[in-house]
């Protein structure tokens, strides 16, 4: 696997491609690989080069070398890394390509063009959720959530289903805020390796949770739903004042406290860059306007 396309792989390509047919360069979470698809078709967007596309540009299924090097200028190949430069991993770094992005309206993973697919070290990335075995179990496909050494967030996907590959897929940070939120406590890493988003998030699970009130069961029996809401209705009752009351605080002062921690980060990461807008904008992924008025 590779992060680039080479001779060795175009030559792969026509080895396999002549005696098979149906073969094409994809790109997968491992890097650049030849794949014979025999009647599944390879993902449009990852897909390089088809061994049909080779072989009408050489107008033969023998290259020669400069048919190998017409066909490598056809286009740079090279996967840049997550800041979008073209620099190759060290020998001694375990990386691996993100192919894949999270439609936050349909919680759908789809793949990306492959020249805005990235790679990322490995090493330096921290897992955060773990894959829930019973879902996968249930459903076939599951997921991990981990977020790189570079602060992007990733779904590690795994499927059961032929045909469905393995992706590092990234998603935005409100994503993952909320899949930290909903996710049970069992599939968190330890709490001192979260970042500060997964930790912020499960402190609003734990004061929803705090407050997490359930009328008794229905029943067919009017009176005996009644009788089983009167047994409830003093703990009601407090829970009721209680979420009427916090719900306030959440919507006024904790909000407010939020919003000046957010303004105070932002200007010291203006100040950080001498005043430069464009600089920290670029830095807190913020568009000038919006970082013009935090500031």
């Amino acid at each position: 696997m590779a992060l680039t396309i080479t001779a060795a792989l175009l030559e792969e390509l026509f080895e396999r491609g002549n005696r098979h047919g149906e073969t094409a360069i994809v790109l997968g979470e491992d890097g650049w690989d030849c794949d014979v698809h025999h009647g599944r078709r390879p993902s449009e967007k990852l897909t390089a080069l088809t061994w049909d596309e080779a072989t009408d540009f050489i107008g033969g299924q023998e290259p020669d070398d400069q048919a190998t090097r017409a066909l490598l200028a056809r286009a740079d190949y090279s996967i840049r890394d997550e800041e979008g430069q073209p620099t190759l991993p060290r020998d001694d770094v375990n990386w691996a390509v993100i192919t894949g992005v999270m439609d936050d309206d349909s919680s759908t993973p789809e793949d990306l063009p492959w020249r805005k697919a990235r790679w990322f070290d490995l090493g330096t990335a921290r897992s955060v959720l773990g894959l829930d075995d019973e879902t996968l179990r249930e459903e076939r496909r599951g997921f991990s959530l981990w977020m790189t050494g570079r602060g992007q967030w990733l779904l590690a996907t795994t499927s059961q289903y032929d045909g469905e590959q393995d992706q590092w897929v990234e998603c935005t940070s409100e994503y993952a805020a909320l899949l930290i939120y909903r996710a049970d406590w069992s599939l968190l890493a330890d709490e001192g390796e979260l970042p500060l988003l997964a930790r912020a998030a499960r402190a609003a699970r734990d004061l929803t949770d705090l407050l997490d009130f359930q009328m008794p069961d229905p029943d067919s029996d009017p009176a005996r739903q009644v009788a089983a809401c009167w047994a409830e209705r003093d703990v009601a009752t407090e829970y009721e004042h209680a979420t009427r009351v916090i719900g306030t605080l959440v919507r006024t002062t904790v909000q407010q406290e939020i919003g000046t921690s957010r303004r105070n980060a932002a200007r010291t990461v203006y100040v950080a860059h001498d005043e430069n807008t464009t600089r920290a904008a670029n830095t807190l992924n913020l568009s000038r306007r919006t970082l013009n008025d935090l500031l």
